[in-house]
C-alpha cells in the first residue's frame, strides 16, 4: 500500500510551476520535490540531472548548477526531499525541448522525513514536452496502470549517485532515447523499447547469417554474458566501453558498445533476457577469436534495442566441461570449458609484459572430483574486480590452455567466468566437496606458492648500484627483502585532482577552488594522495625509493582518508604513525630507471608492490639458496 503524505504537515508544492518556468512565465520561486538524480554521462565537468515533481508534472531535465554539486555530496538533495528553487534559468535543447538549470536551491524538508512521493493533485498525469514518438507509442500500447506517467523509465539506467527514480514510473513508455535521454547532451542515442515490440516487415536474421553487406535486418537473441564497464585511452581519445554476447539457434556473436551508449545500456541489458536488435554495425572479428563467428557487432547512435516478450525458440548457454585431468593432455593454445572448486585465491600481482607494460594478474586454483589442481589466471580489471573467496564453484567457458607452469588456464577477453553457476555440475561438485571435509589435500598448492616465490627476480641493493644505468635506457624490475630505514615525513601526501584516475597535483587558487593543470579545469574539492619517499636498506646497502597510493597505504598501515583526518586533528599522532614504519621489513617489488631531473641524471626507483614477510616462505627460500650454493661450490 502506498503511503500518502499529509499536506498539512509539509510545505505545499507549487503545482504547475514547472510548466510556468518552461513557458517563461515569471515566478519568484517554486516549491518542488526531488524524486531522484543521476550523473550526466559524457560530460567533461561533473554535472547532475534531477527528476523534479511539482504535484502535476514530473520533469527529468532539471540540471543542477555545478556550483551546487556540494549539495549532492552532503546528501542535502536526497530522494523525496522538498526544496525551494530560488533562482533558475531555462535553456533550449534540440528537438524544441527545454531544460531547467537550477542556480540556487534551499532544502526545506529532508527526504528521510518525507519518505515518499507527494501526490497532492487529483489528476497528476500532466506530461511536459512529450516527444511525438512517445505519444504515438503510448497510443498503440496497452495503458500502464500507474499514478504518474514519467518521461523516462530510469529503473534500468546506470545510477552512480546511489539515488534512484521511483518505481512507480517503471515501464510507463516505450522510450526513444534519441529524443529524450540525450537531449541535454546534444547528441543522438540508442533507441530502447522497454515494452512489447510491434514487429515490422524487416526479416529476423540468424546471427550466423549477418554480414557487413546487409542493411535492413533484425536479430532476436539472448544475452548470455555481459562484461564489466572498462575505460580506454588511445589515439582516438578516452572513454568507456563494455561487451556482451548474443546467442540464437544459429550461433553466437560478440557485441561492443562505447561511451554514451555504453553508459545507457549497461544497466538496461540483462543477462538471460531476449532482445530484438537492429541497425548496428557488423565488422570483422579479431583474429584467433575462440568464438565461431567471423564477425562481431558494434552499437552506434542509430542502433535499436527492443526487449522481447516471447523467449521461445531462443536457446540458453550450454557448456561442454572437460575434466581437469584431461586438460593436461590437450593442445596448448586451445580453448576448453572447465568447472571446479576454487580451493585457493592468490593475492593480486603486477607483472611486466614484453612491451614494458604493467598488468595485474590474479591466480585461482581449481580442483574437481579427481583432486588434480589447475591454475586459472585472471588479468587486468578481471583480476582486480574478482571478489570470490575459497570454496566457491567456478565455471569458465572458453578458458585458454597455456604452457605456463607446465599447464594452466587463462581467462581471455572472450572467456566467460561464472561464480556458483546454476548448473547441475556445480551442485554435484559442491556436494562432493562438502562431504570431503578436511580430507582434501591439494599437495601441489604449497609447492606452487613456493616455486612462484623462489622464481622471482631477487636482487640486493648492491646488485642494483653496480648496474651502469648512465649509458642505457635500461629498466630493472626486481624483488628485494628490505627494511625501512628513513621516511621523509614532511611531504607524505599531496592534494590531487578529484577526477577519477587523475592524480595530478592541484594548484590552490586561494578562493575555494583548485586547478588541475593536466585536466585544465577548476574544482571546489581535492583528494589527498599518499606519496612516500623512503630509504630502504638490506644487508648489502640502501636505496631511496618512492611509494604511491595503495602501496603507500599498506606501508603506513592507514588509508589516506583516515591519515589525513589524523593529520588535521593531531599532528603528533600523525608523525608517530609515520615513525612506526622504521625498521619494518617487507618484500618489495621495485622498478629502477635513470631519469633526467633539472638537467641532472638520477636513478629513480618506484615501489610496484609491497608485502609483509612470510617467515616460513622466506626461510624456505633462503634454505633453497644455500643448497644451490652448496652444489655450485662442490662443482668448483
Amino acid at each position: 500500500m502506498t503511503l500518502q503524505i499529509s499536506l498539512q504537515n509539509l510545505p505545499p508544492l507549487s503545482i504547475g510551476s514547472i510548466n510556468r518556468i518552461l513557458n517563461e512565465e515569471p515566478i519568484d520561486y517554486a516549491i518542488l520535490q526531488i524524486l531522484g538524480y543521476k550523473r550526466v554521462p559524457g560530460s567533461d565537468i561533473e554535472r547532475f540531472r534531477l527528476l523534479l515533481n511539482d504535484g502535476e508534472t514530473l520533469f527529468p531535465f532539471a540540471l543542477l548548477g555545478t556550483q551546487l554539486n556540494h549539495l549532492i555530496e552532503a546528501k542535502k538533495l536526497e530522494k523525496f526531499s522538498i526544496l525551494k528553487l530560488c533562482k533558475y534559468a531555462s535553456t533550449d535543447l534540440p528537438l524544441n525541448k527545454k531544460a531547467i538549470i537550477c542556480l540556487e536551491i534551499e532544502t526545506l524538508v529532508p527526504g528521510s522525513v518525507v519518505g515518499d512521493q507527494i501526490f497532492p493533485s487529483t489528476k497528476p498525469t500532466c506530461i511536459q514536452n512529450v516527444p511525438n514518438v512517445l505519444q504515438n507509442a503510448s497510443s498503440s500500447e496497452e495503458t500502464v496502470p500507474t499514478k504518474h506517467k514519467c518521461l523516462l523509465d530510469n529503473s534500468n539506467q546506470p545510477n552512480t549517485s546511489g539515488a534512484s527514480f521511483s518505481p512507480k514510473f517503471q515501464n510507463a513508455f516505450s522510450l526513444n532515447i534519441n529524443s529524450v535521454y540525450n537531449q541535454n547532451l546534444g547528441t543522438q542515442g540508442t533507441y530502447i523499447n522497454t515494452g512489447t515490440i510491434k514487429q515490422s516487415n524487416i526479416p529476423i536474421v540468424p546471427i550466423m547469417n549477418l554480414t557487413p553487406y546487409q542493411n535492413k535486418w533484425i536479430v532476436k537473441a539472448r544475452i548470455v554474458y555481459k562484461k564489466n564497464m572498462k575505460n580506454y585511452n588511445n589515439l582516438k581519445g578516452t572513454g568507456n566501453f563494455f561487451s556482451f554476447y548474443l546467442l540464437d539457434d544459429s550461433g553466437e556473436m560478440r557485441v561492443i558498445t562505447f561511451n554514451e551508449q555504453a553508459e545507457l545500456l549497461h544497466s538496461f541489458l540483462e543477462v538471460g533476457k531476449v532482445y530484438y536488435i537492429s541497425n548496428a554495425k557488423i565488422q570483422l572479428a579479431k583474429e584467433n577469436s575462440p568464438i565461431k563467428n567471423d564477425f562481431e557487432m558494434q552499437f552506434h547512435t542509430g542502433t535499436k534495442v527492443d526487449l522481447a516478450s516471447d523467449e521461445s525458440n531462443v536457446p540458453k548457454l550450454e557448456f561442454e566441461c572437460v575434466p581437469i585431468k584431461l586438460i593436461f593432455s590437450l593442445p596448448k593454445e586451445s580453448f576448453v570449458d572447465v568447472i571446479g572448486i576454487c580451493c585457493c585465491v592468490f593475492d593480486i600481482k603486477t607483472i611486466v609484459t614484453k612491451t614494458n607494460k604493467e598488468i595485474s594478474v590474479r591466480e585461482l586454483l581449481l580442483i574437481d572430483t579427481d583432486k588434480r589442481p589447475i591454475t586459472v589466471s585472471l588479468w587486468g580489471p578481471d583480476a582486480e574486480e574478482f571478489i570470490s573467496q575459497d570454496n566457491h564453484v567456478i565455471l569458465v567457458k572458453r578458458a585458454k590452455i597455456t604452457d605456463f607452469k607446465g599447464c594452466s588456464l587463462t581467462v581471455t577477453q572472450d572467456s566467460m567466468l561464472f561464480i556458483d553457476p546454476s548448473v547441475s555440475e556445480a551442485s554435484v561438485l559442491r556436494s562432493w566437496f562438502e562431504n570431503l571435509g578436511d580430507s582434501v589435500n591439494v599437495k601441489p598448492l604449497h609447492s606452487t606458492i613456493f616455486n612462484e616465490f623462489k622464481s622471482l627476480t631477487w636482487k640486493t641493493f648492491a646488485d642494483i648500484t653496480a648496474i651502469d644505468f648512465e649509458d642505457s635506457d635500461k629498466t630493472e624490475y626486481y624483488t628485494v627483502k628490505a627494511y625501512v630505514d628513513q621516511v621523509l615525513k614532511e611531504k607524505c601526501m599531496y592534494k590531487s585532482c578529484p577526477f577519477e584516475d587523475c592524480y595530478k597535483k592541484v594548484v590552490d587558487l586561494n578562493n575555494g577552488f583548485y586547478k588541475c593543470t593536466k585536466c585544465d579545469k577548476e574544482y571546489n574539492s581535492f583528494n589527498w594522495v599518499p606519496l612516500l619517499s623512503l630509504n630502504l636498506a638490506d644487508f648489502s646497502g640502501n636505496l631511496w625509493v618512492v611509494a604511491f597510493r595503495e602501496v603507500a597505504e599498506l606501508l603506513i598501515g592507514y588509508e589516506i582518508k583516515t591519515l589525513s583526518k589524523i593529520k588535521e586533528e593531531n599532528d603528533d599522532r600523525y608523525l608517530s604513525i609515520l615513525s612506526k614504519m622504521h625498521f619494518q621489513s617487507f618484500i618489495f617489488k621495485l622498478r629502477s630507471k635513470m631519469e633526467v631531473f633539472n638537467e641532472t641524471n638520477r636513478l629513480k626507483t618506484i615501489v610496484i608492490e609491497a608485502k609483509h614477510v612470510d617467515p616460513v616462505l622466506f626461510t624456505k627460500k633462503l634454505l633453497s639458496d644455500i643448497h644451490r650454493m652448496e652444489k655450485i661450490l662442490n662443482v668448483e
